[in-house]
């Protein structure tokens, strides 16, 4: 249970910081496209696992001309291929902190930045949701005695985490 939550916020974290790293993309460029150098892929697999050995059904081992056949398929739906091998890596195995640390599009300053700001946005959301559910809490004249120990429960861990998000604040001033 524990690995399961711990992979939702792993993964709702990444997403944050992936809109993070794309918004200070589009707002460097100001084009309405983005002209900042981007990777078109094409995914021939229809969202399913493929075979773990690329040439398994090629007739020619050739690696060149299966770069080749790749580069010609790619063209055909208006996809382009890129010999830059920083735009090729995968970034799957890295940590959320090493995909953070070493994203080259924006200085150590601008990342901090960037981060507190995207809190700040979220902090504001968690305010109004707050505020929005102690309102009708108020109005539909519920006490804690009603709620269910799920709930309670849940409270006391939203205040630990604010707490600990609080001395975090503290450490990175």
């Amino acid at each position: 249970m524990k690995n399961d939550n711990l992979s939702k916020l792993r993964s709702l974290i990444r997403k944050q910081l992936a809109e993070i790293l794309e918004e200070e993309c589009c707002n460097k460029c100001e084009n309405d496209p983005c002209d900042c150098e981007t990777v078109d892929e094409i995914n021939t697999t229809s969202n399913i696992d493929g075979y773990q050995t690329p040439f398994a059904f090629n007739k020619n081992n050739d690696e060149d001309e299966h770069i080749n056949n790749i580069k010609d398929t790619a063209e055909v739906f208006d996809y382009e291929t890129t010999t830059n091998s920083k735009n090729n890596t995968i970034k799957e195995g890295k940590s959320l902190y090493h995909v953070f640390r070493d994203h080259p599009d924006m200085s150590n300053v601008q990342k901090v930045g960037v981060a507190i700001r995207r809190v700040n946005k979220m902090l504001d959301e968690i305010n109004l949701l707050l505020g929005i559910t102690g309102r009708f809490k108020l109005e539909s004249n519920i006490n804690s005695k009603k709620c269910w120990k799920t709930t309670n429960r849940f409270l006391d861990k939203a205040d630990l985490k604010l707490k600990k998000i609080s001395e975090k604040l503290r450490n990175i001033r």
